[in-house]
Protein backbone atom coordinates (compact mmCIF):
# COMPACT_ATOMS: atom_id res chain seq x y z
CA UNK A 1 0.00 0.00 0.00
CA UNK A 2 2.84 2.36 0.83
CA UNK A 3 4.49 1.74 -2.55
CA UNK A 4 1.26 2.71 -4.31
CA UNK A 5 1.09 5.97 -2.36
CA UNK A 6 4.71 6.75 -3.21
CA UNK A 7 4.03 6.17 -6.91
CA UNK A 8 1.03 8.49 -6.83
CA UNK A 9 2.96 11.22 -5.05
CA UNK A 10 5.91 10.96 -7.42
CA UNK A 11 3.64 11.01 -10.51
CA UNK A 12 2.22 14.46 -9.70
CA UNK A 13 5.47 16.42 -10.12
CA UNK A 14 6.14 14.59 -13.36
CA UNK A 15 2.71 15.60 -14.64
CA UNK A 16 3.31 19.20 -13.57
CA UNK A 17 6.64 19.12 -15.37
CA UNK A 18 5.21 17.70 -18.60
CA UNK A 19 2.26 20.09 -18.67
CA UNK A 20 4.61 22.96 -17.85
CA UNK A 21 6.95 22.08 -20.70
CA UNK A 22 4.00 21.84 -23.08
CA UNK A 23 2.50 25.18 -22.04
CA UNK A 24 5.87 26.97 -22.07
CA UNK A 25 6.54 25.61 -25.56
CA UNK A 26 3.13 26.70 -26.86
CA UNK A 27 3.49 30.20 -25.38
CA UNK A 28 6.95 30.61 -26.89
CA UNK A 29 5.82 29.40 -30.33
CA UNK A 30 2.77 31.66 -30.35
CA UNK A 31 4.84 34.65 -29.23
CA UNK A 32 7.48 34.14 -31.92
CA UNK A 33 4.79 33.47 -34.53
CA UNK A 34 2.96 36.69 -33.70
CA UNK A 35 6.18 38.70 -33.72
CA UNK A 36 7.08 37.48 -37.19
CA UNK A 37 3.51 37.90 -38.38
CA UNK A 38 3.69 41.66 -37.70
CA UNK A 39 7.34 42.09 -38.65
CA UNK A 40 6.54 42.99 -42.25
CA UNK A 41 3.72 45.50 -42.82
CA UNK A 42 1.18 44.31 -45.37
CA UNK A 43 -1.93 45.77 -46.93
CA UNK A 44 -2.66 48.98 -48.78
CA UNK A 45 -2.71 51.11 -45.63
CA UNK A 46 0.32 49.61 -43.91
CA UNK A 47 2.54 52.61 -44.61
CA UNK A 48 1.66 55.91 -46.17
CA UNK A 49 3.44 57.03 -49.32
CA UNK A 50 5.35 59.91 -47.76
CA UNK A 51 9.07 60.42 -47.73
CA UNK A 52 10.62 59.92 -45.33
CA UNK A 53 8.22 57.28 -44.08
CA UNK A 54 7.34 56.77 -40.44
CA UNK A 55 9.97 54.93 -38.39
CA UNK A 56 7.93 51.73 -38.14
CA UNK A 57 7.63 51.41 -41.94
CA UNK A 58 11.27 50.56 -42.58
CA UNK A 59 11.29 46.81 -43.18
CA UNK A 60 14.90 46.31 -42.08
CA UNK A 61 14.16 47.94 -38.70
CA UNK A 62 11.13 45.72 -38.18
CA UNK A 63 13.08 42.61 -39.15
CA UNK A 64 15.90 43.60 -36.80
CA UNK A 65 13.40 44.06 -33.97
CA UNK A 66 11.78 40.69 -34.73
CA UNK A 67 15.18 38.99 -34.80
CA UNK A 68 16.28 40.50 -31.50
CA UNK A 69 13.05 39.57 -29.75
CA UNK A 70 13.09 36.07 -31.22
CA UNK A 71 16.54 35.53 -29.68
CA UNK A 72 15.37 36.99 -26.35
CA UNK A 73 12.33 34.70 -26.29
CA UNK A 74 14.44 31.69 -27.29
CA UNK A 75 16.83 32.31 -24.41
CA UNK A 76 13.95 32.81 -21.97
CA UNK A 77 12.34 29.64 -23.31
CA UNK A 78 15.54 27.70 -22.74
CA UNK A 79 15.79 29.04 -19.18
CA UNK A 80 12.13 28.23 -18.52
CA UNK A 81 12.51 24.67 -19.80
CA UNK A 82 15.64 24.07 -17.72
CA UNK A 83 13.97 25.54 -14.62
CA UNK A 84 10.81 23.50 -15.23
CA UNK A 85 12.69 20.24 -15.64
CA UNK A 86 15.12 20.76 -12.77
CA UNK A 87 13.03 22.65 -10.21
CA UNK A 88 9.36 21.77 -10.77
CA UNK A 89 9.46 18.84 -8.36
CA UNK A 90 10.44 21.04 -5.42
CA UNK A 91 8.82 24.29 -6.51
CA UNK A 92 5.89 23.81 -8.91
CA UNK A 93 5.43 27.59 -9.08
CA UNK A 94 8.56 27.80 -11.23
CA UNK A 95 6.42 26.60 -14.13
CA UNK A 96 4.00 29.50 -13.69
CA UNK A 97 6.84 31.98 -13.41
CA UNK A 98 8.32 30.75 -16.69
CA UNK A 99 4.95 31.09 -18.40
CA UNK A 100 4.48 34.64 -17.10
CA UNK A 101 7.99 35.67 -18.18
CA UNK A 102 7.39 34.31 -21.69
CA UNK A 103 4.02 36.05 -21.91
CA UNK A 104 5.54 39.40 -20.91
CA UNK A 105 8.43 38.98 -23.34
CA UNK A 106 6.01 37.96 -26.09
CA UNK A 107 3.90 41.08 -25.61
CA UNK A 108 7.00 43.29 -25.47
CA UNK A 109 8.39 41.67 -28.61
CA UNK A 110 5.09 42.07 -30.43
CA UNK A 111 4.95 45.77 -29.57
CA UNK A 112 8.60 46.27 -30.51
CA UNK A 113 8.26 44.54 -33.87
CA UNK A 114 4.98 46.22 -34.73
CA UNK A 115 5.40 49.78 -33.51
CA UNK A 116 8.80 50.52 -31.98
CA UNK A 117 11.51 49.03 -34.18
CA UNK A 118 14.02 51.58 -32.88
CA UNK A 119 14.33 49.40 -29.76
CA UNK A 120 16.00 46.64 -31.79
Amino acid sequence: MRALDERRSSARPTTVMLIGVLVVTLVALVAVGLIWWVAVPVGPEACSLVLPGPRNCFIHDRLAAATVWTVVIALAYLAAIVATVLLSRRWPRVVGAGIVVLLVLGVAGFVAAAWIPALA
